[in-house]
């Protein structure tokens, strides 16, 4: 019989691969469907906290072990590490059972000969965890205080160097604090619904789930509501009727600044899995109902580079009931178009990137990113913009995002499209949320959302107009 601590082992050592999916986890459990929800729980725990904490465990491991975690057996590696994790964050999980599990995993494995070398720096991590010094920031010592953020908050060091030069020490801190809270699952109630519909879906969802789920309206948007403790989310009321999809509060800022028009035809370039395009074909089609007979219908185009991709796209047009509004096609955005030319008001460029504003929803990003990475993502946004720029009419609109907080790939890509392509920046003040108006870059055009403010996502977009 398979234990909860070797299933998330085994997770481990596929995420260890590097080729595993954030959907590695779900696709497991699904595998183990039999278990009960407080085992799927710990499983997923533990994975997913060992992964997010990798660089904190081994610093703490390296200071116990002989052989270091860089010179170790992976499977070895990864059951110290799970046990680690157990000792310091899983305060449910007496150290005994986590040194004993490991133990006897290393066994099973075919590590008879190791057992005794994880017991024992198990056993010595365990006596001694309250007395281990972490890294401190010295003053007026910048290495100081990467190598303080980098093993206190498990980073790799040219990250925290990058927000550390963009941001500074306690801001950084603060953002990478952030990534290692829990975040709420965050959805979208279509705007074609009543206030009254809306609240009557919420109340039927709270009737539908146990006693820990929880639903409230986000403080941004009276569209969206966070969730939290809850699994299986596409069986809660309104997911098979289209009523609801997830999605990012700061990526619904987009439509929400974009000022979308009844009629307006609206490009999305990279648009999987969909959620700025449909939440774009919601907002036109109640403005296309209220017009009547008006003989401007609104449309949009929902592009991505695979079939894979767009098969995400299609599944979410057909549940949100919005195949009338969107037409979705397999194109690559390094290739020009000329049957797109001067066609949209509104384009939609969310384009690649290093993902460094979700990683509190994706730890392994922050392992699969590089300096050479950062820089051919940025090349790659200006190879896009440069085939699709000009499918915006003169006076038509360019909504530039990313889910990063790297300024290469925002400001000074922005910078790089006014130059480029002549484009000018929109004011965007008096088209943001209350909370958010006092941002001194809104009269510049671009809004940058960083993690842990406003209980959002890190998040980049501006408003550009076709001069």
């Amino acid at each position: 019989m398979i234990s909860e601590r070797e299933i998330a082992l085994d997770i481990m050592m596929e995420e260890d691969k590097g080729d595993a999916s954030h959907s590695l986890i779900r696709d497991v459990l699904g595998k183990y469907d039999y278990l009960e929800p407080r085992q799927k729980a710990f499983i997923k725990k533990l994975a997913t906290g060992s992964l997010e904490r990798r660089i904190t465990l081994d610093y703490i491991i390296d200071k116990f072990a002989l052989v270091k975690t860089a010179k170790q057996k992976p499977l070895i590696r990864n059951l110290l590490r799970m046990s680690v994790y157990q000792i310091f964050y899983m305060d449910q999980v007496p150290d005994s059972a986590a040194i004993n599990e490991a133990v006897n995993l290393a066994g099973k494995r075919g590590f008879k000969n190791l057992k005794g070398f994880v017991n024992g720096v198990l056993r010595n991590i365990s006596r001694k965890k309250d007395s281990i010094e972490f890294p401190k920031a010295l003053d007026n010592d910048k290495r100081s205080h990467i190598l303080s953020l980098s093993v206190n908050y498990s980073m790799p060091k040219f990250i925290c160097e990058l927000l550390f030069d963009n941001y500074g020490y306690e801001k950084t801190r603060k953002i990478l604090s952030s990534f290692l809270n829990p975040r709420p699952v965050i959805i979208r109630m279509d705007e074609r619904q009543t206030e009254e519909e809306i609240d009557e879906l919420v109340a039927l969802m709270k009737e539908d789930s146990g006693d820990d789920f929880g639903i409230k309206q986000h403080k941004l948007l009276p569209y969206a509501y966070e969730m939290t403790h809850t699994d299986n989310i596409q069986y809660l009321p309104g997911f098979d009727e289209g009523k609801w999809m997830v999605q990012d509060v700061s990526s619904m800022l987009v439509s929400q600044v974009a000022g979308l028009k009844q009629g307006d035809v609206v490009i999305d370039v990279c648009s999987a899995p969909g959620g700025k395009a449909l939440h774009a074909a919601s907002k036109l089609s109640v403005l296309d109902n209220r017009a009547g007979d008006s003989p401007r219908r609104s449309h949009v185009y929902s592009r991505d580079l695979t079939q894979f991709k767009t098969n995400l796209i299609e599944e979410n047009v057909s549940r949100m009931n919005l195949t009338d509004m969107v037409s979705v096609q397999v194109h690559d955005a390094r290739l020009h178009d000329e049957a797109f030319e001067n066609k949209c008001d509104v384009l939609y460029c969310d384009l690649p990137c290093s993902g460094l504003g979700i990683i509190g929803r994706k730890a392994d990003i922050k392992y699969g990113i590089s300096k050479e990475t950062l820089k051919s993502l940025t090349e790659l946004q200006k190879q896009i913009l440069q085939n699709v720029y000009d499918y915006v009419k003169p006076g038509g609109i360019m909504m530039y995002s990313t889910c990063t907080i790297n300024p290469y790939e925002n400001e000074k890509m922005l910078e790089y499209i006014c130059k480029e392509f002549s484009f000018e920046r929109v004011d965007i003040t008096d088209l943001v949320p209350d909370e958010l108006k006092s941002i001194e870059s809104l009269k510049d055009g671009y809004l940058l959302l960083l993690p842990g403010e406003y209980d959002t996502d890190g998040f980049f977009l501006a408003k550009l107009r076709r001069v």
